[in-house]
């Protein structure tokens, strides 16, 4: 059940934000940037779900791979990206792992690429520098390339999504740890990485008709400690009349030496 109310709620986040179409206009020049992206060949997608951002960005930007592991421990979110990539990437080879990327034990092959597309904030503070490591040491090949895709919270100057959130209490009891970009480039140059490339992304969402599709969202956020009815009294509270609200995206590029 935990993993349906799981695909159920980021159908509906990915349904009410423009997401998707902030971050392909934001990376619109990355190749510019990374002229090397045309050479990657073999890519690994930790904490991959559905892929919905994921295989946008490596059908995009990453043209030439031909080898593609995603790694996940939900079956029906792994269930959802194999349908995708078949959509997407029809010729590129596929290696499925139902593992979250701590327990992941990589390839005998080391990785061109490396996406963490909105998977930190789900892996515990402590676990995240063991965690990078191991992509430094034994996932990337030299000169291999790391993208990382977080949703950040400003504490000094919080969104609305964030001052919600904190309302909610749900960073605290919740599925998660928001981590920023300033904690991304600490602990990706404390392991060896380099840091090449930091853009934030700005996002809406939609807020005009919140309905218990949305406040299910935060309710399961919560764990169940929060009931849908003190999520819609939070929210409107929060709201008030607004149809849209700004949250933000942080997006980094790291390469290994």
């Amino acid at each position: 059940m935990a993993s349906l109310a799981r695909f159920s709620t980021c159908e509906t986040a990915d349904r009410r934000t423009n997401r998707r179409d902030m971050l392909i206009q934001s990376l619109s020049g990355i190749k510019n940037v990374f002229p090397q992206l045309s050479s990657v060949k073999s890519c690994v997608m930790l904490g991959c779900g559905r892929g919905h951002l994921d295989l946008e960005f490596v059908s995009r930007y990453l043209p030439n791979v031909k080898k593609l592991t995603a790694v996940d421990p939900d079956l029906d979110q792994i269930a959802a990206f194999e349908a995708r990539v078949a959509q997407l990437l029809p010729n590129v080879i596929t290696e499925f792992c139902q593992e979250t990327a701590q327990s992941w034990k990589a390839a005998d092959q080391p990785f061109d690429a490396v996406l963490l597309f909105h998977c930190l904030c789900y892996i515990p503070q402590f676990e995240r520098p063991v965690l990078l490591k191991k992509l430094f040491d034994n996932v990337l090949s030299s000169g291999g390339l790391v993208f990382i895709l977080t949703s950040p919270c400003n504490r000094q100057n919080p969104t609305t999504m964030c001052r919600l959130f904190d309302l909610l209490s749900i960073p605290s009891y919740g599925l998660f740890d928001f981590v920023d970009g300033v904690q991304v480039c600490d602990m990706m140059t404390s392991v060896g990485f380099g840091c090449c490339y930091q853009l934030p992304i700005e996002y809406q969402v939609d807020v005009e008709e919140p309905n218990d599709d949305m406040m299910a969202v935060f309710a399961f956020l919560s764990r169940g400690r929060l009931s849908l009815e003190k999520v819609r009294e939070t929210a409107q509270e929060m709201i008030g009349s607004e149809k849209a609200i700004q949250h933000e995206m942080w997006f980094g590029v790291f390469e290994k030496p």
